[in-house]
């Protein structure tokens, strides 16, 4: 993965590459050759600024496919401005880093390309800790899913999932029946299985899987 014009604790993981850049030209430059999975900037950016930047790389069909945060000051003016320009974010000064690197850990694990569709953007709540945190499912099934993230569980753990399915939204029980801790820094893979399974949720992750067998 790599990301364009941010720093900090999130970004110090093994797996992500980081650009900085001082101007939004810069950024422009930079995200042509790398073509970054998310970029961070700030509107006022010298020198045509952050939301000129994320307008041009929408029009660009060889750069749109990447996420942006765009941070700027709290007014609706600056806001408004921001989200016409089509950032996935918009995150509003005094930054809140806590919020921020929610938000970059979110996009990161929720692709938007369509070269990487086949991950699925997943939610997770435990049942004993109340605790919430974000995963990567793999080889989903009726019966469960392979699911990757940073957070240790323990077989027979209790949670609720939230994931998208094209444009749909599942929510499923599920349970934990096995874990492998990964080679990489604190990454592990949880084999989880669904628990009563809602039939139109069934239909609609059979109706995925054809989907994606076609192509």
């Amino acid at each position: 993965m790599h990301a364009i014009g941010s720093h900090g604790t999130i970004f110090q993981r093994s797996n992500i590459t980081t650009y900085p850049a001082r101007t939004s030209e810069e950024i422009l430059n930079l995200h042509g050759v790398h073509k970054a999975d998310i970029i961070i900037t700030d509107a006022e950016l010298p020198l045509m600024g952050g939301v000129e930047l994320c307008s041009r790389i929408r029009n660009d069909a060889g750069l749109k496919n990447v996420s942006i945060i765009l941070i700027c000051e709290g007014t609706e003016v600056s806001l408004a401005r921001c989200r016409d320009a089509h950032a996935n974010v918009v995150l509003p000064k005094p930054l809140d880093p806590a919020q921020l690197s929610w938000k970059v850990s979110e996009l990161l694990l929720a692709p938007q390309r369509q070269d990487m569709r086949t991950l699925l953007h997943v939610s997770v709540k435990g049942q004993e800790k109340n605790s919430t945190f974000l995963g990567v499912s793999h080889n989903i099934s009726i019966s469960g899913m392979l699911l990757e993230s940073d957070r240790l569980l323990k077989k027979g753990d209790r949670m609720t999932c939230t994931f998208q399915l094209g444009r749909r939204e599942i929510v499923a029980e599920a349970e934990v029946i096995r874990m492998i801790k990964l080679s990489s820094v604190e990454r592990f893979h949880c084999g989880v299985r669904f628990v009563n399974l809602d039939m139109k949720f069934i239909i609609l992750i059979e109706q995925f899987i054809k989907g994606r067998v076609k192509h």
